[in-house]
């Protein structure tokens, strides 16, 4: 009886998952085409919530709730830098920069 006290004790406080919020700058998100690529790159990461990524073009950031258990901020931004911006201080990737239109370099 004990064991089974303690096993469903156990169950109980294991973490399935740790959702968070986290803004990441994005200097180059300065047009419609540039914020659609960003999205679309933070929406590939599995662990994102995809429905509660929220562009802000004025601020040029974007909000991102994601599961930590999943991929880690490090992550997010290394997929908007792969896509051709700067995030955080992540530089961007310089191929995919030179491959993005004119308004988002």
């Amino acid at each position: 009886m004990t064991c089974l006290l303690l096993l469903g004790l156990l169950a109980v406080s294991c973490r399935r998952e740790d959702i968070r919020t986290v803004t990441i700058q994005v200097p180059g998100m300065k047009s419609p085409r540039c914020i659609e690529r960003v999205v679309d790159a933070v929406a590939r990461q599995q662990g994102v919530q995809r429905d509660k990524i929220i562009p802000d073009p004025v601020a040029r950031n974007v909000v991102v709730t994601y599961d930590s258990m999943q991929l880690a901020v490090k992550n997010i931004e290394h997929a908007i830098a792969d896509t051709g911006f700067q995030a955080n201080e992540i530089p961007a990737n310089e191929s995919a920069r030179e491959a993005l239109p004119e308004e988002c370099r």
